[in-house]
């Protein structure tokens, strides 16, 4: 009787190595994913490449919106609320904003246009919007998608670096807004430490230039449920900035706050669809802020500011009575007597 040949051949020996390497490949891709979906899978790394995430192209800018931002860059957008609304339509005003995610508290969007022709602003495929939607003049930003605090130090635009740039505008004021990109594959303690040394390499061709770090928006709740931009990484970053602003003594400019809705997320009036970009409403917010944070209140503000006092007087109603004045305010039913 024969016996059968139960001896392992090379070739079997191989397919079961190969088989075994391959569900391993599998496994750790998987793993990858999942852990950079969650946000917790980051680089550290100084020669990683930049990638140019969520990236919005030139064409998708509407002509409608380009025009109609460019029409109204002097604007006011956010009138200040006077007296004279009703309460129960301030209680209607705050139930519409905390379900829409609209911004808790109107921001301040006054700014100098003018202003702007003596700053440079820094940044990456957000401020590509100063340009793109007509706020700023193109020899006043550099910018690019996917630049991160460390990148941008080695980064060419138009042939020219940032020093190249810095040193030919001579600016009396840099704005600089970069992180957003590397919170995907960067830490933040790496990102923050690129930003001083940037700062350092600034100060030294642009001595007289006043710098201000300017923090990294919010995101959606829809994108942060589907992208590694997460709000408590961003609020970190922005911590991690605002301590090397304050040993650079340089300023720091807080657009996170101004730009939350009410949930806390980016609101949706600034909010592109993809939940990270701008619409064009938010430019002018960040502008207002950081004209306000280099020289103080504009004379546009300082009008809305004497304009909203002289509607609160003019919302009372005075009785006369003999050797007397009754104001009495209308939405709170208070009467004083002088």
């Amino acid at each position: 009787m024969a016996r059968s040949n139960s001896r392992t051949t090379p070739a079997d020996t191989a397919a079961l190595l190969a088989m075994i390497i391959l569900i391993i490949a599998v496994l750790v891709l998987f793993g990858i994913y999942y852990l950079r979906k969650s946000g917790y899978f980051q680089f550290d790394i100084e020669t990683a490449e930049d990638p140019s995430p969520h990236v919005i192209d030139v064409e998708e800018y509407t002509e409608t919106e380009t025009a109609a931002a460019v029409t109204t860059v002097t604007e006011t957008s956010a009138p200040a609320v006077t007296v004279s609304e009703t309460s129960e339509t301030a209680t209607e005003e705050t139930s519409e904003t905390e379900v829409s995610g609209n911004p808790a508290i109107p921001a301040p969007t006054e700014y100098d246009k003018e202003f702007y022709d003596n700053v440079l602003m820094i940044g990456d495929s957000l401020s590509v919007g100063f340009v793109n939607y007509g706020y700023l003049k193109k020899e006043n930003v550099f910018a690019q998608l996917g630049l991160t605090p460390a990148s941008v130090m080695t980064t060419d635009i138009d042939e020219q670096s940032v020093y190249d740039k810095a040193s030919g505008l001579a600016p009396g004021y840099i704005g600089i807004m970069l992180g957003t990109n590397g919170l995907s594959y960067l830490s933040e303690d790496y990102m923050a430490d690129s930003m001083g040394d940037f700062i350092d390499a600034l100060s030294e061709i642009c001595p007289e230039a006043e710098i201000a770090i300017i923090s990294i928006p919010p995101v959606t709740a829809e994108h942060e449920e589907e992208k590694p931009e997460k709000l408590v990484n961003i609020s970190m970053y922005n911590a991690h900035i605002k301590r090397v602003a304050e040993e650079k003594s340089v300023k720091f400019v807080d657009t996170y706050s101004l730009l939350q809705g009410a949930t806390g997320y980016l609101a949706d009036d600034y909010a592109e669809n993809d939940g990270l970009h701008f619409k064009t409403a938010a430019y002018p917010v960040i502008l207002s802020a950081v004209q306000t944070a280099f020289v103080g209140s504009n004379e546009a503000q300082e009008d809305i500011e004497s304009t909203s006092v002289s509607s609160v007087s003019d919302t009372l109603s005075v009785t006369e009575v003999p050797s007397q004045s009754i104001i009495t305010d209308p939405e709170t039913d208070i009467t004083i007597i002088v």
